[in-house]
């Protein structure tokens, strides 16, 4: 998840914080130290796949007890440097004014929530693709970020961004905040709903925008927020001019705008909650293995009886080898081990591979030593549960020129092992959709019902001119 999905990049606020942003600076240097640690092995550049895989938040885990940490985790796993920063920068520039307007408990009750709100939101628009999109691992902190964004936009829409960009040539402009992170807000929902935005969760940045909102309503603290208000007015401005007296909020023409990306999403959640959207029934299967003294962790889904499929679009090269050694040995899935349960000691199998480098084909046969293995499985045959210990060999591929000066490849054979363990379940992913319609489309009522509603009882600063409105500097 990230937030690039933008127009143009802010570069200032003018929300005049005073204290230093502790909870703010806290969670960058957090969310660094991740970063550091999980991209370590790839020189800083971009995050490790082991890391992904384990870390990640995976809507088809949801049912998954055991996995339920991976909807904190994924908040501060972030792809690549770029991400890091544009997430980091984008946390700090409004974060702070967020956090000096709520506290900083409730500034990171917000955070938080709205990160994990994000992942429902994800779940919930799943329907938008394939049953495959439910297996994606989803990471960044652009989901909780994003939770700030929303808050900003009903505390401060009177407030402005310096807007710029360097490429193809420099322009710099100022902007009303509330425009900006309006006009944001609905490119993530039109890229959802448009099925355009390669591969980022849209609408987790979606779903965090409208839990920010709605999280107001139940943290800010009234109180605090009048002191603020005070503050605003009583700041000696640059200039004054005498004003009609209006209430502090948002404009008629932007509550418009926001009821009317609420309501659309409100009707998405509306259709997955009465269940029109199926996209089917699967596999969830964690695994857990050590290979090279190394120890993995990993998961996959697959809708029967598509598994090789499945098994190929793996990220991580030895649980696809792992995978495809126990499907090919009928170990994994054989519908006449429906409702059985088996031992294995000792006993090889002779495995087909098949190796497919450009033009070139070929199945060639392994060998894998079965020294033990127990597995149970469910009425259509998949492994409900196996452990076990298995040799095998990997095949490796060379490429080189023969005297023809054509490119022959070069087939080595190394040994390895496993010892690996392999749980599944059978998943509704229309009941997950269901459940995660429902909670979204609350968290979206409860928001559009404070944007249109209540949105000058927390605004710090307001969209509508007040009696002393600044013409010139912070507005």
């Amino acid at each position: 998840m990230a937030l690039k999905l933008s127009l143009g990049m802010p570069i200032g606020n003018t929300s005049g914080y005073i204290k230093r942003p502790t909870v703010t600076l806290g969670i960058i240097i957090l969310n660094v130290a991740v970063y550091a640690i999980t991209s370590f092995e790839n020189v800083f550049a971009e995050v490790g796949e082991y890391w992904v895989r384990v870390g990640g938040f995976a809507p088809i885990l949801i049912p998954n007890l055991s996995e339920g940490y991976r909807i904190f985790t994924s908040m501060f796993l972030h792809a690549d440097i770029f991400h890091i920063l544009f997430n980091m920068y984008f946390l700090y520039l409004f974060g702070r004014a967020v956090e000096e307007a709520l506290g900083g408990l409730r500034f990171l009750a917000l955070y938080l929530v709205s990160g994990i709100t994000a992942s429902i939101f994800h779940t919930a628009f799943g329907f938008m693709g394939s049953w495959v999109d439910y297996t994606i691992p989803a990471i960044g902190a652009s989901g909780a970020i994003s939770g700030v964004l929303g808050a900003y936009l009903i505390l401060y829409p009177g407030t402005s961004l310096i807007m710029g960009w360097v490429f193809p040539f420099p322009l710099f402009f100022r902007m009303k905040a509330a425009y900006y992170l309006l006009l944001w807000f609905a490119t993530q929902v039109f890229y959802g709903y448009a099925k355009a935005a390669g591969g980022i969760a849209v609408f987790a940045h979606a779903g965090g925008f409208v839990a920010g909102i709605a999280m107001l309503a139940l943290i800010a603290q009234k109180e605090r927020l009048d002191h603020f208000k005070n503050i605003t007015r009583l700041t000696p401005p640059y200039y004054i001019v005498f004003m009609p007296i209006k209430a502090q909020g948002l404009t008629r023409s932007t509550k418009i705008v926001i009821a009317i990306l609420l309501t659309s999403l409100l009707a998405g959640e509306a259709y997955a909650t009465v269940g029109l959207a199926n996209p089917g029934i699967v596999k969830s299967a964690t695994l857990h293995y050590v290979s090279g003294d190394v120890t993995f962790m990993d998961y996959f889904g697959v809708q029967l009886p598509s598994i090789k499929e499945a098994i190929e679009t793996s990220s991580i090269d030895t649980t696809r080898i792992l995978l495809n050694r126990v499907y090919a040995a009928g170990l994994l899935y054989d519908e006449m081990k429906a409702g059985r349960e088996i031992t294995i000691m000792n006993q090889v199998f002779r495995v087909p591979i098949k190796i497919e480098l450009g033009a070139f084909s070929k199945i060639v046969y392994v060998n894998m030593t079965v020294k033990n293995f127990e597995g149970l499985y469910d009425e259509e045959g998949f492994l409900s549960y196996g452990e076990g210990d298995i040799a095998t060999q990997i095949v490796k591929i060379q490429v080189t020129y023969g005297p023809d000066n054509r490119l022959y490849p070069i087939l080595d054979y190394e040994p390895a092992t496993y010892a690996f363990r392999i749980s599944s379940q059978t998943i509704n992913l229309n009941s997950v959709t269901q459940y995660s319609a429902l909670i979204s489309l609350v968290f979206t009522a409860a928001a559009l019902a404070l944007t249109i509603i209540k949105d000058k009882d927390f605004a710090v600063v307001g969209e509508e001119l007040t009696p002393f409105h600044r013409i010139l500097g912070v507005p």
